[in-house]
């Protein structure tokens, strides 16, 4: 989705950024011209005059790989010498990351900062590994930059222990994607409500087309379905973040009116025609290619698959635009979620934690952070970075962010999610009911509870 190298005419015509500056001073420097006042605007820390390793425990890939990150290193060693990068992309994601973290933690390795994915928050506060960052002063000004509906805590506390940035590659949200070619063959409008959707399945039927697929089959997509329509139900009578909250306390069952409601809601989709036959073992792969294919003419995703359709090859008209996710009975408004990799700091302090503070300062500095956005087109929790999104189709996400919120799978016990998952492909397949699977979910709560692995025992 991003090019190579930045287009030429954005070097002359842009604002110059706190990195062209850098640039240019490191070029004068070398000159003898600006030497000395450099090197009184560095400010660098006061252990400068020693190597001070930064040991990061980050999520796959080589973040030195990508120029603009590398970029982000690169300016920030040179306003404080000495830091130096231990960067160790681990292996995998979701279990595996989280497995290969912990074991580093519980090793003695000196860990001064932590990229951990939102969803696993909260078991590491569960477990005492996370810092509560709103108690060390030298973050305010990050959580000042950050807009609280980013940050994330957990058991009903008021500490923040993770938030994203676009160094963190940014945050994602969800829609539905729509191959709008197909939709106006068969004379139908984007669905914005859950009728819609019913309303399509006959004249996409009479193209040869399913309306909807969803990859089941790859389980922990399921979860997906559950974000999307259990805020809606919530939110009718409250808050949805505290209906989660009430449910991980045990004051509302996972067996409840709510949930058995909001599990219909997505055993309906099926029954109605609205599925395409065959979801509940649909993988992540199949999926795109049937959307590509034609066979399909909408999915329910995030903006992490966008890249992955726009690179793909469609064998017919392919016309892909993205709308908000379609509203269920009663609803006022769509319920995107807010899914991200975010920072976060042992509980534990590293041998470097000033410098931790400084890089993170550093980093949400709105022109870096705006910097960032323009050399990976990803999406920054700061709104105003985001003008620097080219792409056409990742446009139509943006406001969907303002409707966005913490997806509520991040609340519960990862216990719940994996269950949620299994019981939720069953409605996909048909194999189960909605409250055959709620009490499924409500068991393993329950022993959650008696074994006092529940967020609240």
């Amino acid at each position: 989705m991003e090019p190579d190298h930045p287009r030429l005419a954005d070097q002359f015509s842009r604002p110059q950024s706190r990195r062209d500056v850098l640039k240019l001073g490191a070029a004068l420097a070398a000159g003898g011209v600006l030497a000395p006042l450099l090197a009184a605007c560095a400010r660098p820390s006061p252990t400068a005059s020693g190597t001070r390793r930064i040991t990061v425990l980050g999520i796959g890939g080589d973040q030195m790989a990508e120029p603009a990150l590398k970029q982000v290193y690169d300016d920030f060693s040179a306003l404080h010498p000495g830091v130096e990068w231990d960067i160790r992309a681990l292996t995998g994601g979701g279990p595996e990351w989280d497995r290969l973290a912990r074991a580093a933690i519980a090793a003695g390795e000196p860990v001064d900062l932590v990229f951990i994915n939102g969803q696993q928050v909260r078991g590491w506060i569960r477990d005492g590994l996370l810092a509560d960052l709103t108690a060390d002063a030298e973050m305010s000004t990050i959580l000042e930059r950050v807009p609280q509906q980013y940050h994330l805590g957990g058991l009903d506390e008021a500490a923040v222990r993770a938030l994203p940035l676009a160094f963190t590659r940014g945050v994602d949200t969800t829609g539905l994607y729509y191959n709008r070619a197909l939709l106006d063959r068969a004379g139908v409008e984007v669905p914005r409500t859950f009728d819609g959707l019913r309303a399509s399945v006959d004249p996409l039927a009479a193209i040869g087309v399913a309306p909807l697929v969803h990859c089941s089959g790859d389980v922990f997509f399921n979860q997906m379905l559950v974000t999307w329509v259990l805020p809606m139900v919530a939110e009718r009578t409250g808050d949805p973040i505290e209906f989660a909250e009430r449910t991980v306390r045990g004051d509302i069952g996972y067996d409840s009116p709510e949930w058995i409601e909001a599990l219909q809601a997505i055993a309906d989709l099926r029954a109605s025609g609205v599925l395409m036959d065959g979801s509940g073992a649909t993988d992540y792969a199949t999926m795109q290619q049937l959307l590509l294919q034609g066979q399909v003419a909408m999915t329910y995703q995030g903006t992490w698959l966008l890249p992955q359709l726009q690179a793909g090859s469609p064998t017919g008209d392919f016309d892909l635009h993205v709308a908000p996710p379609p509203m269920i009975e009663g609803a006022s408004r769509p319920r995107p979620i807010l899914a991200w990799t975010g920072v976060a700091l042992p509980t534990e302090p590293g041998p470097s934690r000033d410098s931790v503070y400084a890089f993170l300062e550093y980093a949400s500095r709105p022109e870096v952070d705006a910097d960032i956005v323009r050399g990976l087109q990803v999406y920054s929790p700061m709104r105003e970075s985001n003008v620097g999104i080219e792409d056409e189709v990742a446009q139509e996400f943006l406001p969907m962010f303002d409707d966005a919120i913490t997806p509520l799978d991040w609340i519960w016990e990862p216990e719940i999610t994996a269950e949620l998952d299994s019981q939720v492909q069953g409605l996909v397949r048909g194999d189960t009911d909605p409250r055959a699977a709620g009490r499924a979910v409500q068991a393993v709560a329950a022993e959650l509870r008696a074994s006092g692995r529940s967020y609240h025992p």
